[in-house]
């Protein structure tokens, strides 16, 4: 694939992480406990942290040598798979928005991996493997902080 095309991928990774930062910062409004608030914050830093490793990407990483670079196996608890996801409102609980959270990095997981699979072009594939992998990992967090709390309710 041609350097513009990496730049266009790269750049709509930037948008899905500027999107999941924005969802976060929005579900602490919705929210009046402080430590669910805390936890959101926590979120959306993450994805200001991604955002800015995937800018720097963009701004002359070496995007062959960062995708190539072999990472540990991420568990999929895959409840996000499981867990029925409903509207935000003002009435949202916790447990509302981390589901919420759990299906926008699913669904960000899931178009990397098709984007992954319709590729013809190694290095461009690589890097569809890669986000994927990276929203993945975010999907795992989410949803280990909701097996930690909710579960941990009943």
């Amino acid at each position: 694939m041609s350097e513009k095309g990496i730049t266009q991928i790269i750049e709509q990774a930037i948008g899905f992480e500027q999107d999941a930062y924005e969802f976060y910062n929005g579900a602490v409004k919705l929210v009046e406990q402080p430590h669910i608030r805390e936890v959101l914050l926590e979120l959306a830093s993450e994805e200001t942290k991604h955002k800015q490793k995937l800018q720097a990407l963009l701004e002359g990483g070496n995007v062959e040598k960062v995708i190539s670079v072999k990472r540990p196996e991420i568990e999929d608890l895959r409840l996000a798979e499981y867990l029925v996801l409903r509207p935000l409102d003002a009435n949202a609980t916790f447990q509302d928005v981390l589901v919420a959270a759990m299906h926008r990095e699913k669904s960000s997981h899931d178009f990397y991996t098709a984007m992954a699979e319709i590729t013809q072009d190694e290095v461009t594939r690589d890097l569809f493997e890669f986000l994927a992998r990276e929203e993945l990992g975010h999907k795992n967090k989410v949803e280990s902080i909701y097996d930690q709390v909710i579960y941990q309710e009943f």
